[in-house]
Order: structure tokens, then sequence, then C-alpha cells
């Protein structure tokens, strides 16, 4: 599984966990996860920015800015992740699978972003 697929994955688990703290529902369907993963985050979006002070200052395009700005920040990641993996499995002689890499993830309501760290 790529670096970015499985930063996915991670935003997956914490965007289930925050849906479900807001008893807001993870829809799955037939699209496949990509799909389902960003139609759950706008979702999600929509709702940080309506009960959040970005309601006041932003509209729905913004949802849009939110997802595509966290979809740059894991592509990010994950671009940086597998150079630095590389050069650790080729300095430590590590295997891949003994590295993890764990992200976090926080909500800026001023700006209505997610950053990724």
């Amino acid at each position: 599984m790529s670096y970015l697929d499985q930063f996915m994955q991670q935003w997956k688990v914490y965007l289930k966990q925050q849906l479900s703290l807001y008893e807001l529902r993870y829809v799955a369907s037939d699209a496949g996860d990509r799909v389902d993963i960003k139609t759950n985050s706008l979702v999600y979006f929509r709702w940080l920015r309506t009960t959040s002070r970005a309601g006041d200052n932003f509209d729905d395009s913004r949802d849009d800015v939110a997802w595509v700005m966290l979809e740059k920040q894991l592509k990010i990641f994950a671009k940086k992740a597998e150079n630095g993996t590389f050069d650790l499995v080729s300095k430590l002689h590590l295997e891949e699978s003994q590295i993890h890499i764990v992200l976090n993830f926080s909500y800026d309501d001023e700006q209505h972003i997610v950053y990724v760290s």
C-alpha cells in the first residue's frame, strides 16, 4: 500500500471518529474508498464550518478548498515518507515494514482547514 493510501486510511479513521463524536454517520458507497473519503470529508467540513467561527466568513466553496488543502498535505507527506523511508532502509538496514508513520490532524476554525503533522 502506498504512503498516500496509508495516510488516506489514517484520515478515514480520524474522520469516522470525528463524525461519530458529533453523531454524524460515515456513508460508504459502491463508488470506492477515495470517493467515499472525499464525500464524507466534505460533509464533515460543512458541519465544522456551520458550527464554528468559520461559518461567518466562508461559504460552501470553502469546504472544497479545505478538501484540496488536506489532499495536498497528504500527498506532500506521502512523498516525504517515500524519500525518508528509502533513506532509513538504506542507512539503518531496516525493513520498510518496520517503519510506521502516524499523522496528526488538527482543525483551524479561523481558516477552515485541517492541518496535518
